[in-house]
């Protein structure tokens, strides 16, 4: 009985260690993501094209003429860019809403 319970304390110290190991990779990987994170959120400031502008999601919606959900959908394809100034706002360059539009447009001529 004796060896039975000194083989299973070896096997729960063996799995402890196992773990222990474990996390500490983990750590590692999260302390790693955390810097990468930082240096992926600085932006470096570059001079705004004068002709360029940007417009919220109302604009975007009324100059496409669609919904929320078809903007949203847009954005999730990656067919138009978002530019997230924070959490909660993000904007659209006119002039790549624009060339959206032509590139439309131009492939309505094709059919």
């Amino acid at each position: 009985m004796e060896t039975v319970i000194k083989l299973a304390i070896e096997r729960m110290s063996e799995e402890i260690e196992r773990l222990k190991q474990t996390v500490g990779e983990q750590q590692k990987r999260i302390s790693e993501l955390e810097k990468n994170k930082n240096r992926s959120t600085i932006i470096e400031p570059t001079a705004p094209k004068p002709s360029d502008e940007l417009l919220n999601n109302e604009q975007v919606k009324s100059i496409l003429k669609i919904g929320k959900n078809s903007l949203i959908k847009l954005v999730r394809d990656g067919v138009l860019v978002a530019i997230r100034m924070n959490e909660r706002t993000v904007r659209f360059s006119r002039a790549a809403i624009m060339e959206y539009i032509e590139r439309k447009q131009g492939s309505r001529s094709l059919l």
